[in-house]
């Protein structure tokens, strides 16, 4: 720090005022949690905390279901302790208070966490439609759990009718006579009184855009249908006039289609075919293909069709501008009900002529292979559909709003699928697979200089399998890089001087919405989003968007990254695959809970030095399901010929030196059942700077193995307890 540096800090610090004595405050605690199960509590010098009492809260009127109960504190540390509820006491939602010589701190266990909140309408709701709600204990007790809508106008509140409900969503239907207006959302997760309602977000009620019903069929414009002359001129006169007439639906009866060029759509246009086993789309193997075979930027849908290609680009484009730019409004694009049946490499082709195609791939597309549907925008639907091409079955790049639900998705040659730079998508109930030997996986990525975060994913009631080529990841999250790591001050509740430098991206590239991490030193445990970066040396600041609970001084270390939060990766199967879901780099509240998985290397977490220090927070592991643990070349280290499946938790902790903050923190593995060869493995590798601290092994049930639990040096405040062990199997 220059001199000049640190006097405009000094002045700074002492115009907002004095740091206050240090007292212990709380960052983070675990749930759900129940009866005789360990909360793990995060925070700054917990160390002070003398004693903890723990009392349920009572159901309905009574608040309180007895006395507090005073309970051990265990493995306390200035930045976490632990403690164990009561076995004697039912579940529900549970008060807590720690006790120090100032006062005392506390919270509540079991209370809803919301996530986020989304409609039908993206961020707004019809009348009729549906409302989900995402977090964790959203609905504890379904036949109890309400959730209340009440009006910006006018003192009426609305309920909105349960659905469906577990731990980590809420799915509602908003009442058909409900008024038009903003809401602002209450929700009871079914436990504790008239005092555990948490407020939800907000969402609008509106009635949807009215669509146009005029119709436009192709055959009167000149299209023939029998699959053998050229219709391109006649379906873009359809959609001309479709145009003209300010939106429509461009209707295809029953038929064969060629089509020789791209298409494109204008907004207020669907495509829509009498029905998908009727309908055919079909493009020649095209010498000179287009950036796409059909292209719109905003308000349009495709429905029931079938679309078939050879050698073709992308097959469907929406919302983009050029290459991987989002175009200005992008959004409000729904493909539904729609068969995709692509390839390159369809025919008898020579070896020769078949590599050419590859290598023209490679030159043509930055991620070595064309996308069967590439989508960008808010309000994204893919549903019903059966997608396969020659590249990557889906690319969501920055979306919003988006629901991907029973689709066959199936990756073509070096093909993946791909949420990038999105928010609020609900991926559920599809099944994912590969259609070529070296197709992979997929998963949620930051890979992309444009994009900053990513967060709030449901990854839900999938089924992914048979996948084999490349990583073979089913689920991974993946984006190396990041902006800054170094030391920084507070010199205001929510503004933080850098006192490096920052790395050497562009200088025009927006870090707003990154994740500011305190990794080491005075406030270690806390994070917030980026606001802003003032770049005017001497003074290199950033504005967060809200206060740090804990000042932060010379020895506290940040690192500033694409934030990778509120992933909820639930009830999914995985079956023939490498890793089955990972968190790989920077993870912060993820959940993987109630995944099976067949023949896959497990479940992980990876804390990384991923071209940026990469932390993994708060993430959990529970009654996760491996039912045979044998695995063949599956990684998730790519070296791996034959091994154990596992819940892996790493820490890829290099330094050897004391000092280095940990990559992984606060991880819970618990109620997970491993049936045969597989086994749970911690590692931070050194123990003078542990690369994990805070994890807790609790009540899992691990069948023959070679392995068991595995816990090394490297690994820091760790409980192990009420885990069921088999035999273990001769090395």
């Amino acid at each position: 720090m220059t001199r000049a540096h640190a006097a405009i800090v000094a002045v700074l610090q002492c115009l907002w005022s004095a740091a206050a004595e240090a007292q212990p405050a709380m960052f983070w605690f675990n749930d759900p949690v129940g009866p005789d199960q360990t909360v793990l509590v995060t925070g700054a010098d917990l160390d002070q905390i003398t004693s903890a009492a723990v009392v349920r809260i009572g159901d309905g009127s009574a608040r309180y279901a007895g006395q507090p109960t005073t309970v051990p504190i265990l493995q306390a540390n200035p930045l976490s302790l632990k403690f164990v509820i009561p076995e004697s006491f039912k579940p529900g939602i549970y008060s807590f208070a720690l006790t120090h010589a100032q006062g005392s701190i506390g919270g509540r266990i079991n209370l809803p966490t919301i996530y986020w909140a989304q409609g039908n309408l993206g961020d707004e709701a019809s009348p009729g439609g549906w409302l989900q709600v995402f977090g964790r204990n959203v609905v504890r007790e379904a036949s109890r759990a309400q959730l209340s809508m009440l009006p910006d106008a006018g003192n009426a509140q609305t309920k909105a009718v349960l659905t469906r409900g577990d731990l980590w969503r809420g799915a509602f239907r908003i009442p058909d006579q409900i008024s038009p207006g903003r809401y602002r959302l209450r929700l009871s997760n079914g436990d504790g009184g008239e005092s555990e309602w948490v407020d939800a977000g907000n969402i609008s009620v509106r009635a949807p855009a009215p669509a146009s019903s005029q119709s436009f069929d192709v055959r009167a414009y000149g299209a023939s249908g029998d699959g053998r002359f050229d219709n391109t001129r006649a379906v873009r006169a359809a959609i001309d006039a479709a145009k003209d007439a300010g939106g429509g639906i461009v209707y295809f009866p029953r038929g064969r289609y060629l089509i020789s060029d791209m298409i494109s759509i204008p907004p207020g246009i669907k495509l829509q075919g009498e029905r998908v086993d009727l309908v055919n789309l079909a493009w020649p193997d095209l010498e000179s293909p287009p950036m796409a075979l059909i292209q719109g930027t905003s308000r349009f849908a495709i429905e029931n069709l079938t679309i078939y290609a050879s050698n073709h680009p992308h097959i469907i484009s929406g919302g983009f501008q050029f290459g991987d730019t989002q175009a200005a409004g992008a959004g409000d694009i729904a493909i539904r009900h729609v068969r995709i049946r692509g390839s390159a490499f369809r025919g008898l082709m020579e070896p020769d002529a078949t590599a050419r195609r590859m290598n023209e791939f490679h030159r043509a597309y930055a991620a070595g292979a064309p996308d069967t549907i590439r989508l960008s925008g808010n309000r994204i639907e893919v549903t019903d559909c059966d997608v396969l091409g020659s590249g990557h079955s889906l690319r969501l790049f920055k979306v919003t709003n988006a629901v991907v639900s029973n689709n066959i998705l199936s990756n073509g040659r070096y093909g993946a699928y791909s949420l990038v730079g999105s928010r609020q998508v609900i991926f559920e109930n599809n099944v994912v697979t590969s259609a070529d030997l070296q197709a992979s996986g997929g998963g949620i990525t930051t890979l992309s200089k444009s994009v900053s975060a990513s967060e709030n994913i449901f990854i839900g009631g999938n089924s992914f399998k048979a996948i084999y080529g490349l990583d073979r990841e089913a689920m991974t999250t993946d984006g190396p890089g990041g902006y800054y790591f170094g030391h920084a001050e507070t010199i205001a509740p929510d503004r933080l001087s850098l006192q490096g430098t920052p790395n050497p991206y562009p200088s025009s590239l927006d870090w707003t919405g990154a994740a500011v991490m305190v990794v080491n030193g005075r406030g270690a445990g806390q994070y917030a989003r980026l606001k802003t970066f003032q770049n005017k040396p001497p003074l290199l600041s950033i504005t967060l968007d809200r206060p740090l609970a804990v000042t932060l001084d010379r020895s506290s270390e940040i690192t500033i990254t694409q934030a990778q939060q509120n992933y909820l990766v639930i009830d999914n199967v995985f079956e023939d695959t490498g890793v089955a879901a990972q968190a790989y780099g920077t993870a912060l509240d993820h959940v993987i809970a109630g995944n099976r998985s067949n023949r896959t290397s497990g479940f992980a977490a990876f804390g990384l030095s991923y071209e940026q220090f990469q932390p993994v927070w708060r993430t959990q592991f529970l009654d996760n399901h491996i039912l045979e643990g044998n695995v063949y070349r599956a990684g998730p280290e790519r070296t791996v010929f034959s091994n154990e499946a596992s819940i892996l938790v790493r820490g890829n902790q290099t330094a050897t030196g004391a000092g280095r903050p940990p990559m992984v923190q606060a991880v819970i593995i618990r109620g997970n059942r491993l049936d045969q060869d597989a086994h749970i493995e911690i590692k931070g590798f050194a123990p003078a700077s542990p690369g994990v601290r805070d994890v807790v092994v609790e009540e899992n049930t691990t069948g023959a193995s070679r392995e068991g639990l595995t816990i090394d040096r490297g690994v820091a405040w760790w409980l192990a307890r009420k885990n069921v062990e088999a035999r273990r199997i001769q090395k």
